[in-house]
């Protein structure tokens, strides 16, 4: 039993109102600066980590290409060597047979 009966719903209306204020005022418009200011950082990181990424490429496939070129250089080296010997050894087998 209550001595005094009090109605609050006016001042919770109050209340919601003017939370709800401060939300669209003050809260909403620095979540999307937050937000906006987020994008363009993770947006730069990937630009730069896209650029980091392109160019190890580059440099692995110009790597890749090197080595095989030198690898194409050796092994027509080694090519022309063993024909080289394999005429010198018929021409000597020619000569003693």
């Amino acid at each position: 039993m209550a001595l005094i009966n009090t109605d609050w719903t006016k001042e919770l209306e109050q209340v919601e109102v003017t939370f709800a204020k401060l939300l669209d005022e003050k809260v909403e418009p620095m979540v999307d600066r937050t937000l906006d200011r987020s994008v363009k950082e993770v947006s730069v990181a990937m630009d730069k980590a896209s650029f980091e990424i392109q160019d190890a490429i580059k440099q692995l496939s110009a790597e890749v290409e090197k080595q095989k070129n030198d690898f194409l250089k050796k092994l027509t080296c080694l090519v022309f060597a063993f024909g080289c010997f394999i005429l010198v050894a018929i021409g000597l087998a020619s000569l003693i047979f």
